[in-house]
Order: C-alpha cells, then sequence, then structure tokens
C-alpha cells in the first residue's frame, strides 16, 4: 500500500514539473515583422508570396482562366459482363470506361448502382450522373433531361418541350 502512495506522489510531482516547463513561452516562430505580415497575407488571400527579407514582399500571380465546360448531357451506358470496359455516352459522344476527353473524365461504372462517376478536369469537380440527367457547371446544378413521350394519337416520338 506504501508503494502504491509512493508512486502516486511522484507521478503527481511529475506532472506538475511538466506543465510549469509547458507554461513557459516559447519565444517568436518568426523573427521579421515582414514574414509574420506576409503569412497574414497568404492566409487572407491565399496567393503566392515570394518575400525576400532586403525588400518588401512582392505578389507573384498568374492568373488562370477558368474555362468550364457546357453543360454534360448522360444520355447513357452500357455495362459489360465479360470483364471489358463499358461504354458511355455523353454529350452524344462514346467514351470508354475509365477514360477521358478535355472536358471530362469518366470513372470506373459501378457493379451495383445505376450512377456513373464523373471528373471535370477544369475545376476538378467530381460529380455522379444517372443515365438521362443533365450538369449545368455555371449554376452547378443536375437536371433531367428533356422529357420525350409517345403520341398515342399518331404513335410517333415527339419532344414536348419544342416550339
Amino acid at each position: 500500500m506504501r508503494f502504491f502512495a509512493l508512486c502516486v506522489f511522484i507521478g503527481c510531482q511529475f506532472a506538475l514539473l511538466q506543465s510549469a516547463q509547458a507554461a513557459q513561452p516559447i519565444g517568436r516562430l518568426f523573427s521579421t515583422p515582414a514574414e509574420r505580415s506576409s503569412l497574414n497575407y497568404l492566409r487572407q488571400t491565399k496567393k503566392v508570396l515570394v518575400v525576400n527579407p532586403a525588400q518588401e514582399p512582392t505578389l507573384k500571380t498568374e492568373p488562370v482562366p477558368l474555362v468550364l465546360p457546357d453543360a454534360i448531357n448522360m444520355q447513357g451506358y452500357v455495362k459489360r459482363s465479360d470483364g471489358k470496359q463499358g461504354t458511355v455516352w455523353i454529350n452524344n459522344q462514346a467514351l470508354q470506361e475509365n477514360s477521358g476527353n478535355k472536358e471530362i473524365q469518366v470513372g470506373s461504372l459501378p457493379e451495383n448502382g445505376n450512377r456513373v462517376p464523373l471528373k471535370l478536369p477544369s475545376n476538378g469537380r467530381r460529380l455522379t450522373l444517372k443515365a438521362g440527367q443533365v450538369y449545368e457547371p455555371e449554376n452547378n446544378r443536375v437536371t433531367e433531361s428533356r422529357s420525350y413521350s409517345i403520341n398515342k394519337d399518331v404513335g410517333r416520338i415527339s419532344d414536348e418541350d419544342a416550339l
């Protein structure tokens, strides 16, 4: 019992010693006011600053225009059961699974499910679309494509959204 009380007493003393040492300030992380102000500016603007201790900080930015693609219309897809890559039809263009073009990258088709993973290289956005859906990058919305119906009187397919 005495041994246990002695161990608890020594442990408490050790903890108090450690907390007293931790309370001491570690000093400044950056020594000059120019370095501190440049870091504050970086946090606020997320731009690259080049700091030269002999001069004032200079801003180095190269504006990269963000070119968003047109609406991405997924017409459909075919999953193959023989292990070969499936095909996805996007904007009236057939793309193989795990491939893409300059506007869009197609991921692996899921075994179960009906959503196709897509990636936009222009802004790095990832999304999943079902067959018949349209993604509009300018307002970041997914909508259903225009609906088609069968005209029972004539027996033809007509576009309801036509003028």
